[in-house]
């Protein structure tokens, strides 16, 4: 079973490279049930994933009212849109890719930032 750090760990560090504070983003999330299969995967991944896309809807959900809120993650292709969360294998490690440029892909909680 991951530790809550392998899960959070690398949600954390692409919300801060992108300049957002992780803390006001769990706060938008509220409780977050995440299912218990995924947590007992010894793969954390698939924990990762569901994570991830929780965490970037409450991003996208809440714009207005976060401070200095814009699209997470931000889009390396420089277009204006966020990246997309993307996965391969069930349970594989997920990562970001741009939905226009697919070669613009980083490995969730690899992300450059701005």
């Amino acid at each position: 079973m991951p530790e809550p750090k392998e899960i959070f760990g690398p949600i954390d560090h692409d919300l801060r490279v992108c300049g957002l504070a992780p803390s006001t983003v769990y706060a938008y999330l509220g409780t977050l049930e995440l299912d218990p299969e995924l947590v007992a995967d010894p793969e954390p991944g698939a924990a990762v994933r569901s994570l991830a896309f929780h965490a970037q809807a409450a991003v996208l959900e809440n714009l207005q009212e976060m401070k200095n809120g814009h699209s997470w993650p931000m889009c390396q292709g420089k277009h204006p849109h966020p990246m997309s969360l993307g996965s391969g294998r069930e349970g594989s490690w997920p990562y970001w890719y741009c939905p226009k440029n697919p070669s613009y892909r980083f490995a969730v909680g690899e992300h450059p930032g701005r």
